[in-house]
């Protein structure tokens, strides 16, 4: 992996706002007591958390968007999960989205029975992706994982729907 990803990529991302936000406000801060005018001296700190906090929480919330954008326009969305937690409550009025699955109709092989082998990819912010078969039955409306028994499709299953409807 030659560029910084996950936590370790958001964290130097929220330092490097934090070091730019320093530097732009001390420079203005200088600017304005040059001029005459007083400042308080808690506005240099409060102004570079709450720029790093604005990063933080623009960078998680734009994280699916992002990933997606970066997506060839044949890959489906097959569905997104959020998540809540107690650390941040906000996310019980505004869940984020953290996760993907995804489908390239493109890499559908051919399976035994007459099916379709499906290659779902799960992404999920923070982990690593992995990629899943997903056997799937048009005609006989079935599926079923990797050397398990066929099962009837569930109605809206996100990956017979696109598997069968053609993408």
């Amino acid at each position: 992996m030659g560029e910084a990803s996950g936590i370790g990529g958001d964290l130097l991302g929220t330092l490097a706002v934090g070091g730019g936000a320093a530097a732009l406000l001390y420079a203005v801060m200088h600017a304005v007591r040059a001029a005459g005018w007083g400042l308080p001296r808690w506005l240099l700190p409060a102004g570079i958390g709450l720029a790093m906090i604005a990063f933080a929480t623009w960078n998680e919330y734009s994280w699916a968007a992002r990933v997606k954008a970066q997506l060839p326009d044949r890959v489906a969305v097959l569905a997104e999960g959020q998540s809540r937690s107690p650390l941040r409550p906000w996310t019980y009025l505004a869940p984020p989205t953290t996760r993907l699955a995804l489908l390239d109709p493109q890499a559908l092989t051919a399976g035994a029975e007459g099916a379709q082998i499906a290659q779902v990819m799960l992404v999920e912010r923070w982990k690593r992706s992995v990629t899943v078969e997903q056997g799937v039955d048009c005609g006989g409306r079935r599926m079923r994982a990797p050397d398990t028994a066929w099962y009837p499709a569930p109605i809206g299953d996100p990956v017979f729907a696109a598997v069968c409807s053609g993408g």
